[in-house]
């Protein structure tokens, strides 16, 4: 095999890795990578049979010049963006560059744009799997590096010979894995993290499409029921203090106030959050009774689902804002992963306006019918506005049906042909349908969407809310109790648990390890590093004070981390060892991995054990004994001297020195169970003399 054989497959094989992830991220679609993957593989099939001729530069020129229109077609008119287009023309140059290596720069030109392709697929993928990718291209890029770099040294020296550039590269793969590991652990855990994906395309990055579906400036009726069969997690909830009561759970994301055939229309901004000390942000004068933190995953909306409950609000943003629903949202669509801890009181807490009269707009009655207004004052009949509202919620509970199946309905007008046609739906036409209806009869109300319930996970105890768990609900405003939830949804059609058993368990156990991954590597930031120096300070005080003669028994000095805690979410303690630091997880992994490839490095790096090597170290044995052996001493003399001074070392003393002198002076090299019996003797004689004194 020719060496420039080597080269191209070496460069093919690196490049049908380099684009794979792109696809996931929702960057680059899948025909694109697929044509250039089904390129690279007949590539590879051409670069096999080593053929003298290849795609010449002129011909390369042409291709450039036919792909520059397709070019702008793709930037103007099919994709209408800039990411797609210029990750289209780079999968087009590298494969064409390929065809077109002839000269030695060609194969370094390959190179630069297939680490160009690694770099789109790095900066547009936070989702676990992508170290899978990491590792396995590392390991390529590090074999084609180092074959590239002997190979032109064997060339520069006349030496073409396929049998000279075969090197084994397994050890030093081996190593320099491990010496990454070593480096890139403590960078990790102390320099500045950047936690969103460079480029952003659909997927957001993660690997996983999330749709903003229910919470976007306008919703329609159907916004729900698209994502409710969706497994995706949306958010992650750790209490410090669980209530056992997973399925009551209820978040706030946006809501809506005027309605317009079929669409809903957001409520308007209030401005900006007041914020009180530090990063707090205040909902309500009420002391929060429990608090629980908030792992929130990119929805491509601004919104910031919130438990109804919120009374504080913690986030690692600097500002916050609020609609006239009372909802809250950050002030840019999130590209990472959201860590915001809550503090919920007892009670839901409705922030919003107050309704100013007739021409407010959770009074418009846009959309509301005279048969819908009838039948509102129908079936709310006399009573409290309280008893007035119950009464149609009751109602469409019991006289309506839960469905997700709209075939053949008429778009004109949807609300009527549920209450009075079909009589089934799914939440938001049960939620639209009240909100209508308590407005023909002078009730403000709005209409809210969010998540109800969760599932637990027993792996670390917190909750999963799902895309499933999206749901649609009613605040109503009412004289003498303020805005009010009301819930018309069948609780056939709230959402459910899902999947239960075995299934229900891998799905938890795959959930554990994402939100590690999300808890420890894409949200972790300063505070985490804060915390980090916090334990070591600590480990470090609870190690000298066991050194403090002027410590009473059973005592223990270390100073307090309060101001570093103060900057992070508060974790509740349960017992554990007096003195032992709360150590993140991934810090005590990242430490033992550390350990583990020092021990390996040393293994490998540790040279063989050799007849000289025992007799230098037998001699060095007797020299701390007392003894003097200049280097003058023969060998006979050494044995001599051992066997005087210490007579039960004798035989493995001299064992050792035969063996030195066959390889020394018979040039007789040892053979590897040779090697073994030359070790024990060594031991042995060792022990021996450790033994005598």
């Amino acid at each position: 095999m020719s060496f420039a054989r080597q080269k191209r497959l070496l460069l093919g094989w690196t490049a049908l890795l380099a684009p794979v992830p792109l696809p996931f991220n929702g960057v680059v679609g899948w025909p694109a990578v697929l044509v250039f993957l089904l390129g690279v593989v007949l590539f590879l099939r051409r670069a096999s049979l080593d053929p003298p001729r290849w795609l010449p530069s002129w011909g390369m020129n042409v291709l450039g010049l036919i792909y520059l229109p397709l070019f702008f077609l793709d930037m103007f008119v099919i994709s209408r963006g800039l990411v797609g287009p210029v990750l289209h023309l780079c999968l087009f140059a590298v494969l064409v560059k390929l065809f077109a290596i002839v000269r030695e720069r060609d194969k370094w030109q390959a190179s630069i744009g297939v680490f160009f392709l690694f770099l789109a697929a790095m900066g547009t993928s936070v989702h676990p799997t992508i170290v899978l990718y990491l590792i396995g291209f590392l390991v390529l890029i590090l074999v084609l590096l180092t074959r590239f770099a002997f190979l032109h040294v064997l060339s520069g020296f006349g030496r073409e010979d396929p049998a000279l550039a075969l090197i084994p590269l397994r050890g030093f793969l081996l190593i320099a894995t491990a010496a990454t590991v070593v480096i890139a652990i403590p960078m990790f855990m102390l320099l500045p993290r950047v936690r969103a994906p460079f480029i952003v395309g659909r997927g957001g990055g993660s690997g996983v499409t999330l749709e903003s579906a229910g919470f976007s400036d306008q919703v329609t009726l159907d916004s729900i029921g698209r994502i409710r069969s969706s497994r995706e997690v949306v958010l992650r909830v750790l209490e410090e203090a669980p209530t056992g009561d997973e399925r009551g759970m209820r978040f706030k994301a946006a809501t809506y106030d005027v309605y317009q055939v079929g669409t809903w229309r957001r409520s308007p901004s209030l401005g900006n959050l007041q914020r009180g000390q530090g990063v707090r942000f205040r909902l309500s004068p009420e002391k929060p009774s429990r608090w629980a933190t908030i792992w929130l995953q990119p929805l491509h909306s601004q919104s910031m689902p919130l438990p109804v409950e919120t009374a504080v609000v913690e986030p690692r943003v600097s500002t916050l804002g609020i609609d006239a629903g009372g909802a809250i949202s950050f002030p840019l669509n999130p590209l990472e992963v959201q860590e915001y801890r809550v503090g919920l009181a007892p009670a839901p807490v409705l922030a919003g306006a107050t309704p100013r009269g007739a021409t407010d707009p959770a009074l418009d009655l846009t959309g509301v019918t005279p048969r819908i207004a009838a039948l509102a004052a129908e079936v709310m009949g006399q009573g409290t506005p309280l008893q007035r509202a119950r009464r149609i919620e009751s109602h469409l509970i019991d006289n309506y049906a839960y469905t997700l199946d709209f075939v053949g309905r008429s778009p004109n007008n949807p609300i009527e042909d549920f209450l009075f046609r079909y009589r089934s739906g799914q939440c938001e036409y049960f939620a639209s349908s009240m909100v209508l209806m308590l407005r023909s009869q002078g009730i403000p109300a709005r209409l809210v969407t969010g998540f109800l319930g969760g599932e637990y996970n027993p792996f670390e105890g917190y909750y999963i809310v799902r895309e499933n768990n999206a749901h649609a609900w009613v605040e109503a405003y009412l004289p003498g109790h303020g805005w009010r939830i009301f819930d018309p949804t069948p609780p056939a059609g709230r959402p459910a648990a899902g999947n239960e058993g075995t299934m229900l368990l891998a799905q938890q156990m795959w959930d554990f390890l994402q939100f590690r991954w999300d808890r420890y590597v894409l949200t972790f930031g300063l505070y985490d590093q804060l915390r980090i120096f916090g334990s070591l300070r600590d480990l470090w005080s609870d190690f000298w004070s066991h050194f403090k003669r002027d410590e009473k028994p059973g005592t223990v000095s270390r100073p307090s981390s309060s101001g570093l805690d103060a900057l992070g979410p508060a974790k509740s303690k349960t017992g554990g060892h007096r003195g032992l630091p709360d150590v993140p997880l991934p810090v005590a992994l990242g430490l033992t991995l550390i350990a583990a490839a020092v021990w390996v490095l040393y293994l490998r790096l540790k040279p063989p054990l050799t007849a000289t090597a025992a007799y230098r170290r037998l001699r060095r044995r007797l020299g701390r004994a007392g003894t003097s052996l200049p280097d003058s001493v023969p060998p006979l003399a050494v044995r001599h001297e051992a066997e005087t001074r210490y007579p039960a070392a004798a035989l493995p003393a001299g064992r050792v020195i035969d063996f030195y002198l066959r390889e020394s002076f018979g040039g007789q090299p040892l053979e590897d169970e040779e090697i073994e019996v030359l070790k024990a003797a060594l031991d042995e004689a060792e022990r021996k003399m450790r033994k005598a004194g």
